[in-house]
């Protein structure tokens, strides 16, 4: 995946969030009876779903940088073997 489109995708699922947690606000300001019973609960919700999509993002950076590293310093990954049986028990 390119980096604009990384970017692409998380300014996307940014947006998602966001438009969500303006959702929600807005409500509270206009006064919906079923958030405004949970204003703690609906707070919280608005900023979990952001910082969410924004650790996700660090975490998924954090990872390719990782993966860039050891590819470019010539280290080879190994494998887990295959998890078939190898033929040592029979039936019959």
């Amino acid at each position: 995946m390119s980096l604009s489109s990384w970017l692409q995708s998380r300014a996307v699922e940014l947006g998602a969030a966001l438009c969500t947690a303006a959702v929600l606000i807005a409500g509270l300001a206009i006064g919906v009876p079923f958030l405004r019973a949970r204003i703690a609960e609906t707070f919280l919700y608005s900023f979990c779903c952001v910082s969410a999509v924004v650790l996700r993002a660090l975490l998924d950076l954090a990872v390719r940088g990782v993966v860039l590293a050891v590819r470019s310093a010539g280290v080879r990954l190994a494998v887990a073997p295959s998890l078939k049986p190898s033929g040592a028990w029979r039936e019959g």
